[in-house]
């Protein structure tokens, strides 16, 4: 009896060790997203700036947020990519994510089919057939993405997701296709202009004012393509070429990026505006990579 007493207090202790930690990480994640939602309301007023003190706050409980102000356009368009028929850009993102020549092209094949109006098969894509043979039904929709998280149904995709779990941070389907350069990651402005990373660093130095950090008062604007192609050290007339036609610099659709915290737990929101008016809203995994 005395065992089994035991035992039975036991199990009820662990039950309530479990209960205690549940409801804990519940208060958590409560609170943690009210702190992001605070943080996104904060930034939506218009006269708030980058650098603005406001837009990090902590709380005497030991919470508090985070937010980010950028562009939309800091983020490839998808839909824009795969309409206009560039085979440069995406085949060398995937390659440099680690696809081959032939993978890279493959899902490049796909994620067109996907968009676009008719049945037929790209040279490596997939339709309809090719979808039902693996089991699913009703692909590809045949129109643009209409969020980012759709492209992870393209066959294919499932091999960058392993590859880059943050590759969404490097996609949009909003903005007319052109990457604002004075926002968006050394990465994708060196992508696009072909170069080494090592040759953005002029620009990320000019970009970034006499502090160094970006989105403070002193920051410089970049203003043209050809001084862009100049910072890099590309002369080339098809690369500047590309330049002007994949590159802006100043993406009217503003991206607020609330992560609120309380101990170690972490909510990322978003909230896209274009002209003060939201036009999306969501939650992300928190981000570890820079954009």
């Amino acid at each position: 009896m005395i065992a089994v007493m035991g035992m039975v207090v036991l199990a009820g202790a662990k039950a309530l060790q479990s209960d205690t930690q549940a409801t804990r990480e519940l208060r958590g994640r409560t609170f943690a997203k009210r702190l992001a939602q605070m943080g996104l309301e904060v930034a939506r007023h218009p006269a708030i700036q980058m650098d603005d003190g406001l837009l990090h706050y902590t709380s005497p409980e030991g919470g508090g947020y985070d937010v980010k102000l950028t562009t939309e356009e800091a983020r490839l368009n998808i839909n824009v990519l795969l309409a206009s028929g560039d085979k440069v850009l995406l085949p060398r993102l995937f390659g440099a994510w680690g696809l081959t020549p032939q993978q890279s092209g493959a899902l490049n094949d796909a994620l067109r089919d996907w968009i676009d109006e008719d049945d037929k098969s790209s040279l490596n894509g997939a339709e309809k057939r090719d979808y039902q043979k693996a089991g699913f039904e009703g692909l590809p929709f045949n129109k643009p993405f209409r969020e980012v998280d759709e492209m992870l149904m393209v066959r294919g995709m499932d091999a960058i997701n392993i590859m880059r779990p943050d590759w969404r941070e490097w996609f949009t389907v909003m903005g007319d296709g052109r990457v604002d350069v004075n926002e968006t990651r050394a990465e994708l402005i060196a992508l696009i202009a072909n170069v080494p990373i090592e040759r953005v660093t002029p620009l990320l130095t000019l970009r970034a004012g006499k502090d160094g950090a970006m989105h403070t008062r002193d920051d410089n604007r970049l203003g043209s393509p050809v001084q862009v192609a100049q910072l890099l050290g590309v002369y080339q007339p098809q690369t500047v070429e590309l330049l002007t036609r994949w590159i802006q610099f100043a993406g009217p659709i503003k991206r607020l990026e609330s992560t609120g915290y309380f101990g170690d737990i972490r909510r990322r929101l978003v909230l896209i505006v274009q002209n003060q008016k939201a036009i999306w809203r969501g939650e992300l995994p928190p981000s570890s990579h820079g954009s």
